[in-house]
C-alpha cells in the first residue's frame, strides 16, 4: 500500500510537469494530458490511503498484506477444561443441577404412566474428629454402596456435601423407605467407617404432592425430622412424610 502511494505521487508530479510544460509552450493537448495523468494519480493515491486505513482499523499490517510476506503466528488459546457441569467430581454421580432438572421430567412421566414416583433424601452424619481426606473417602465409598443397591433405572445424585437424593420410578413411599433401609444395612456391612449414621427422608408422588417442588419440600421436611435425636441407637432414622389430606 505504501509503495503504491509513492508511485502515485511520482506519476502525479509527472502529470503536473507535463501540464505546466504544455501551458508554457502553448500546446493545449499536453496540458490536457498532464492534467489527466495528475487526476488519475490522485485517484490511485486516495485508493491506497483508503486501503491502508481499512487495514489499520482491522488490525492488519499493510506491509504484510500488500508485500506478500507470509506471517505465521501461533495464537495461544486457553485449554478447554474437562469439567462436566452436571456430574459430581468426587463421586461421579449426577449433581444437584441434574437432579433439579430431572425431577420435573420424572413427575411428568409418573403422571402420564399413572405410577408412583418417590424421592429419597439421604444425609450422612460423620463421626467426630474425621479428617477431610477420610470424609471424602467415606463419601465415595457410600456412593458406591448406593449404586450397588438401587436398580439400574433408579437415579442417584449427590446434592450436597454430605447429602444424596434418589429418584425411584414406579415406587411408592413404602418401597422407597425399604430402599433407604437396604442402603443403611449395606453400608453398615462395609465395616468401620467415618459415617456414624445415614438419615433418610421420603416423599412420593402422588401421596405427598402433585407438583415437583411440593414433593421435594415435603421430602426435605421428612429428612429434617430424621436428622433429629441423633443420639438414638441404630443406623439412622428413616422418616416417611405424612400423606397430604385429600
Amino acid at each position: 500500500m505504501r509503495l503504491r502511494g509513492i508511485l502515485a505521487i511520482i506519476v502525479g508530479l509527472g502529470g503536473v510537469a507535463v501540464s505546466a510544460f504544455g501551458m508554457r509552450t502553448g500546446r493545449p493537448s499536453d496540458g490536457v494530458i498532464g492534467a489527466g495523468v495528475a487526476f488519475i494519480a490522485v485517484l490511485v493515491g486516495l485508493g491506497a490511503r483508503s486501503s491502508r486505513q481499512i487495514g489499520d482499523a482491522s488490525g492488519e499490517d499493510p506491509e504484510l498484506a500488500d508485500g506478500g510476506v507470509a506471517a505465521s503466528a501461533e495464537v495461544d488459546t486457553p485449554s478447554v477444561l474437562d469439567v462436566d457441569p452436571i456430574t459430581d467430581p468426587l463421586t461421579g454421580l449426577m449433581n444437584e443441577i441434574f437432579f433439579s432438572g430431572l425431577l420435573s421430567t420424572k413427575v411428568a412421566t409418573a403422571r402420564r404412566r399413572l405410577w408412583p414416583l418417590s424421592i429419597v433424601l439421604l444425609q450422612l452424619v460423620m463421626r467426630q474428629d474425621v479428617t477431610d481426606e477420610a470424609t471424602d473417602a467415606a463419601i465415595v465409598a457410600f456412593s458406591e454402596v448406593v449404586g450397588a443397591t438401587i436398580r439400574t433405572a433408579d437415579v442417584a445424585c449427590r446434592v450436597g456435601a454430605r447429602s444424596f437424593a434418589l429418584l425411584l420410578d414406579d415406587t411408592d413411599e413404602d418401597g422407597a423407605a425399604w430402599v433407604a433401609e437396604r442402603i443403611q444395612i449395606a453400608h453398615a456391612r462395609e465395616g468401620d467407617s467415618p459415617v456414624a449414621k445415614v438419615c433418610a427422608g421420603v416423599a412420593s408422588y402422588p401421596s405427598h404432592g402433585i407438583e415437583p417442588a411440593e414433593i421435594l419440600v415435603t421430602a426435605k421436611s421428612a429428612l429434617k425430622q430424621a436428622s433429629e435425636n441423633l443420639e438414638l441407637p441404630g443406623l439412622g432414622r428413616v422418616i416417611v412424610a405424612p400423606q397430604r389430606p385429600l
